[in-house]
């Protein structure tokens, strides 16, 4: 029964990842598709590009949701834990790679710092302050997305927090894997 419901979760939280909020949001605001702009992608940074600040807040806002609404999903459906790690995980692949759009979506930021904000809390601080820290020396956001996401998994294992259990490490690690292979492709975008 749980091999059944582990799947489930994670079929679930692929879709609601797989929501494309950034695209969606430009419809119903009336602003350019972001997927013809910039990187293409269909996340808050993209968005920002084609509808200015108010896009990129709705679209972080709508997207971190999917994160959200993975890991409750999750505990609503099972006990067992690994569901949060299986669908906050599966909520980052259906954003990065959304069926609706061939498989071409977002970076998984909003997403994945949602679900980790869920599970643990600290997790998203470590890994938004090596993104900072990198977008500030690299000013590449790509690149600064692929060094924190090897990074900040690393240090919450070097860190003695007390809370880290081997289901919330398996989460960072999964979403970091997600986020980090995501933006390979634009290494080369200034």
């Amino acid at each position: 029964m749980d091999a059944y419901l582990l799947t489930l979760v994670a079929f679930l939280g692929y879709l609601l990842g797989s929501v494309p909020t950034g695209v969606l949001l430009s419809r119903l605001f009336g602003w350019p598709d972001p997927r013809l702009y910039g990187s293409r992608h269909i996340g808050a940074m993209n968005s920002y590009r084609v509808g200015g600040m108010q896009a990129m807040i709705l679209v972080l806002f709508g997207d971190a949701l999917k994160g959200i609404a993975a890991v409750v999903m999750a505990e609503a459906i099972t006990l067992n834990v690994w569901a949060i790690p299986i669908a906050g995980t599966a909520a980052v692949a259906g954003h990065n790679w959304p069926v609706w759009l061939g498989f071409k979506g977002g970076m998984g930021l909003s997403t994945g710092a949602a679900a980790m904000a869920v599970q643990f809390f600290p997790a998203v601080l470590v890994a938004a302050a090596w993104w900072g820290l990198l977008r500030l020396i690299l000013r590449h956001t790509p690149r600064s997305t692929v060094v924190a996401a090897i990074l900040a998994p690393i240090t919450l294992l070097v860190l003695p927090l007390n809370d880290l259990t081997l289901p919330t490490i398996v989460l960072a690690i999964g979403v970091c894997i997600l986020v980090g292979v995501r933006p390979l492709t634009d290494l080369k975008r200034d």
